[in-house]
């Protein structure tokens, strides 16, 4: 019998550890040291039961070998129900057996909802909890977003990168590109996010996106694709993506073309969101909401709909990287906001469905208070950074006044090990914002470290009160949503 992990599966193993997740199903496990050495021994090619088996009794002399076939056995078969790895009595089983994304699925992976699993393993219940945890103590940089190039097609009037920087604009070299992405690899990295600027303006976007999956690398887009080609689209198609998100800021071409400050951005746009989805590329459109297109975000869900893929908002909106809160003059006020969060209420079903029904920030910290507290705010610094055209290395893409080497001067690892930047911003966990453990309105807050730093001027720490007021205003107009329900 034959086994490979599928095609969309991406395995991760430290001494600690063994990681598995799977980009059609947004499934993810970690397991023990003894998972960890399972693991190890599954790869792309496929490999036969009892080699496997003869591998492992070398690591464990102490177990015979039925019983150690036996635990392997229960261990892949249920990982390839749940379609991380694929077994076989022919390499043309395999295949057969390997799905591929398609929206023709019933349940493409574009509009997930129900992430949980049924086994009978011994796996962590969350896995982004156990993460927040493990990496304070070994922190290990697993995701990095690549901004390529500084220059745009695009000057979007909310954006929190400075036009100055996109109109001065220079791309990465392709061979210092490949060879970060090597390092990123050699360390274990596993989630690249490629970006710009506007990332099709690479000369060789297409070559790096091979080089990506030649890495065995989780690959995700962020782009307008207004400068999308046809004869793009199959080998994107080929590399196999993640996911390219895509920002469509409204169904009335003016207002989206306004928002760009490019006209006929909306019909390029558009065409290509639609030509990817007939390729079978996996697309999710972002829709940020300002006072452009403040009442118009239902019909942009109801246009992804349509299309079987999601559509995601952001209503508050991010400071320039330089502190200039110039852009935040389109900022919706809270009357709009109240407007927009009942629209997604009523025709977002991700929300309804999914968010409304998780358990409460609350329920954690009050059973877990002293454990909820020391957790950190968010991963940045913990296990992702952004690296940008120029090599200099941020905390996260929107953290641009804040740098943490470059990658012209010290190795990418050398930067994560050894900044002292990045030491301090460590050391902010939750438990350093007490009264935000205390607030009324915690289960509807989503407070961020940069946009703090960016609209304060530099100060981390001090949250705006527009932040909090949406908060507020979240908590109240869901708890109607309930009270009209009952």
């Amino acid at each position: 019998m034959l086994i490979r992990q599928s095609k969309n599966t991406f395995i991760r193993c430290t001494a600690e550890y063994g990681y598995i997740t799977s980009q059609l199903t947004y499934h993810d496990r970690t397991y023990d040291e003894f998972g960890a050495d399972l693991l190890r021994e599954i790869s792309r090619v496929p490999k036969d039961m009892d080699d496997i088996v003869s591998q492992l009794m070398v690591l464990y002399k102490d177990i015979d070998r039925k019983t150690l076939k036996n635990d392997f056995l229960d261990f892949a078969i249920d990982l390839a129900d749940h379609k991380f790895l694929v077994i076989g009595n022919s390499v043309d089983e395999l295949n057969s057996n390997d799905i591929e994304f398609s929206y023709s699925l019933n349940n493409p992976k574009t509009l997930a909802y129900d992430f949980t699993q049924t086994t009978k393993q011994d796996i962590n219940e969350n896995t982004q909890d156990f993460f927040l945890e493990n990496v304070q103590k070994y922190p290990r940089l697993s995701g990095i977003q690549f901004e390529l190039t500084s220059r745009c097609n695009e000057r979007c009037i909310h954006c929190y990168i400075p036009n100055s920087k996109k109109d001065a604009g220079n791309d990465m070299p392709t061979e210092k590109v490949l060879t970060l992405i090597d390092e990123f690899a050699a360390i274990g990295g596993l989630h690249v996010t490629l970006s710009g600027g506007e990332v099709f303006m690479h000369i060789d976007i297409l070559k790096i996106l091979k080089y990506c999956r030649f890495k065995d690398l989780k690959i995700s887009i962020l782009s307008n694709l207004v400068l999308l080609k046809d004869e793009q689209i199959p080998i994107i198609k080929e590399v196999n993506p993640s996911l390219i998100q895509v920002s469509l800021y409204s169904m009335n071409p003016i207002i989206h073309d306004t928002i760009t400050a490019v006209k006929g951005s909306f019909v390029k746009t558009k065409a290509s969101i639609e030509k990817l989805i007939a390729a079978d590329v996996p697309v999710q459109i972002s829709c940020p909401v300002m006072k452009a297109n403040a009442k118009g975000f239902a019909e942009v869900l109801q246009y992804a709909k349509s299309l079987n893929i999601k559509a995601n908002t952001d209503f508050i909106m991010m400071a320039q990287s330089d502190c200039n809160t110039g852009n935040l003059a389109n900022r919706i006020s809270l009357e709009e906001t109240e407007y927009l969060l009942n629209d997604i209420i009523n025709f977002n079903d991700n929300y309804k469905d999914v968010t409304l029904k998780q358990e409460p920030i609350s329920k954690s910290i009050e059973f877990y208070l002293e454990r909820f507290s020391k957790q950190p705010i968010c991963s940045v610094g913990q296990d992702n950074c952004c690296i940008t055209e120029n090599g200099d290395v941020y905390p996260c893409a929107g953290w641009q006044n804040m740098v943490l080497g470059n990658v012209y001067k010290n190795t990418l690892q050398e930067i994560w090990d050894n900044s002292e930047t990045i030491k301090k911003l460590r050391s902010v966990t939750r438990g350093s914002f007490p009264k935000c453990l205390k607030c009324e309105a915690r289960d509807y807050c989503a407070m961020c470290l940069v946009r703090n730093y960016n609209e304060s001027g530099g100060d981390m720490f001090k949250i705006n009160k527009h932040f909090c007021d949406v908060a507020f205003l979240n908590k109240r107009i869901v708890e109607e949503y309930y009270n009209e329900k009952k």
